[in-house]
């Protein structure tokens, strides 16, 4: 499978002896080295971002072990230059120092830790969006408040330890390069040793939730979409909100529910905290005694296909209609499920309504307890 160039005018993505290292995007000191060496301005890398051995000189590159590996003390030092560099030559070498033009006269007080915080934002911290999640009620603090440079797939920290997951961005550095966009090759969808398998056979059983955020801020005041997935007919059905406090998130799933009826059960990614909370606000707002949402894993890759054309509506909407992007959403989710689905090849409204199905008014029954959901592996049919 092809590769997307990692960066400015680099012409060896597609070489076959090519190998890809990972951004340090959990060391933020050693971080700031490979950015400064780079000089990109208003970018900063995921966890999916990737530069090729290319980059490196051979004393960083370890390959005495079965695979190529960087050294601990790795920095990129050689990429062409950009339109923007003052050297001629096609190809330099860049120091490990700091950048000049990017020194900034010493400041103190609260503008130093303003400067500190902006720099440290350069390593994304799924941990600090757990954090706002589970204490936004307490302290009274609002999410959307935060200023943040590009949204995200809100999920559970320890997702950040996957070497490789499934994501529409991928190495987002690339983009001003016209890349085509390739998903990893080592992706299992599948939980890792499950001694359970779940079919998911019928529509509207097995739906998986996301919340993704911050988006620019509406209007309306909205900044984060929640969206859920029926996994079997593909359709999706979206809620903006103002924040990703679990109350609000409640709020919108119970409204999905009153409208489609009860699945039997809901796959999230939200920290397991954040699901417990969650659930207690739709025991009250359905007046059921089920816990709906069940914290799973494979949530986005039961079904690969689907995150990625909502992640793609999500970015077109973000940045065609920055103010309002929340009046759009329903136009967008309905063309969406009125198209023929890649994988289907049918259109998930069809799947979906056309089998005459009534809408399940009370809580389903399930013999699984949450704890064995959590260790299955769901399969479509």
């Amino acid at each position: 499978m092809g590769r997307y160039k990692c960066a400015y005018n680099c012409e060896n993505s597609n070489s076959s002896d090519v190998k890809f290292f990972k951004f340090p995007v959990y060391n933020p000191r050693k971080l700031k080295k490979w950015l400064t060496n780079m000089k990109w301005e208003d970018w900063s890398p995921t966890r999916f971002s990737v530069l090729c051995s290319r980059h490196f000189e051979e004393r960083f590159v370890d390959r005495t072990g079965k695979s190529v590996t960087l050294r601990e003390d790795a920095v990129p030092t050689i990429f062409s230059s950009s339109s923007s560099s003052s050297s001629s030559d096609d190809t330099q070498r860049k120091t490990a120092s700091v950048n000049p033009r990017r020194k900034r006269p010493k400041t103190s007080g609260a503008k130093a830790s303003e400067k500190e915080s902006a720099e440290s934002s350069a390593a994304p911290s799924v941990t600090a969006e757990s954090k706002e999640l589970n204490q936004a009620e307490e302290e009274g603090f609002h999410p959307d408040q935060r200023k943040m440079e590009k949204w995200r797939i809100i999920v559970d920290e320890r997702l950040m330890k996957i070497e490789s997951f499934p994501h529409f961005f991928h190495g987002d550095y690339c983009a001003p390069q016209n890349i085509q966009w390739a998903p990893d090759d080592d992706v299992t969808t599948n939980c890792n040793d499950s001694d359970n398998v779940i079919e998911v056979s019928e529509p509207w059983r097995w739906l998986g939730l996301d919340v993704r955020g911050p988006l620019p801020q509406t209007a309306n005041g909205h900044r984060y979409l929640l969206t859920l997935t029926d996994y079997h007919s593909r359709w999706v059905e979206a809620a903006p909100m103002p924040s990703c406090l679990p109350s609000h998130v409640a709020e919108s799933v119970a409204d999905v529910v009153s409208h489609f009826g009860f699945p039997v059960r809901i796959l999230s990614r939200l920290p397991h905290d954040v699901v417990h909370k969650i659930n207690r606000e739709l025991k009250d707002q359905l007046k059921v005694r089920v816990a709906l949402l069940v914290y799973h894993q494979q949530t986005g890759t039961a079904d690969l296909m689907t995150p990625q054309l909502i992640d793609r509506m999500v970015s077109d909407l973000a940045e065609e209609h920055a103010a309002d992007w929340d009046v759009y959403l329903p136009a967008r989710v309905f063309s969406l499920c009125f198209k023929e689905h890649p994988v289907t090849k049918q259109r998930p409204f069809s799947a979906l309504f056309c089998r005459g199905l009534e809408p399940v008014r009370s809580p389903r029954g399930l013999s699984l307890a949450n704890a064995v959901i959590q260790d299955s592996a769901f399969v479509i049919r």
